[in-house]
């Protein structure tokens, strides 16, 4: 039974982003937050049981019927480190979510989609139990990082920002030396407004 938890730490966040996004237009704001806080809540309670389940040992969840002879499939591992991360992780999304109300007057449901999925990237990285579904996992948090990072692109900083980091991120070699102290930088137009 403790071995259901770690996979519906990824697919309850999933299913959640799901609605959210189908329902979201539809719904007033309080009843989208007091949702997505709930599915977060419950994630994060969820996570902290399988690492005092956990306790020394691995809760190892074999994913869509596949065992060890086929060498396939998506193995969720979960010990103590792993579901005390991705708790962490849910228990940082909701605090962020949380400060989301008051900061965003207004906000739109794909807002708290981006956040679910966020989440169900960060406990499925922090739970994976192999290296081909920790890269799926990262990439999730990735893409969704990029959005939530421009989230409010009528604001220049956020759009410079998402720019600036994604573009960093995907750099594949350091900038040259002769760049690296020319002074202030300058803004470009597009920036300034």
């Amino acid at each position: 039974m403790v071995g259901a938890i770690a996979p519906l730490a990824v697919a309850v966040p999933l299913i959640g982003a799901a609605l959210v996004s189908a329902a979201g237009r539809v719904l007033p704001r309080r009843v989208v937050d007091t949702f997505t806080a709930t599915v977060v809540a419950a994630v994060a309670g969820g996570c902290v049981v399988l690492a005092v389940r956990a306790g020394d040992g691995r809760i190892v969840s074999r994913l869509g019927g596949w065992d060890a002879v086929h060498g396939t499939g998506i193995v969720l591992v979960a010990d103590r480190m792993g579901a005390a991360a991705a708790a962490l992780a849910a228990i940082v999304v909701g605090a962020a979510l949380a400060f989301s109300w008051r900061y965003f007057e207004e906000v739109e449901a794909h807002f708290h989609a981006l956040m679910l999925l966020f989440t169900a990237g960060m406990c499925g990285f922090a739970l994976t139990g192999d290296l081909f579904d920790a890269f799926v996992f990262f990439e999730l948090m990735s893409v969704v990082a990029y959005a939530l990072t421009g989230y409010r692109v009528e604001e220049s900083r956020a759009v410079h920002g998402a720019l600036r980091w994604g573009w960093a991120r995907r750099s594949p070699r350091p900038r040259p030396a002769s760049r690296a102290h020319s002074g202030p930088r300058r803004c470009s137009s597009w920036c300034r407004r």
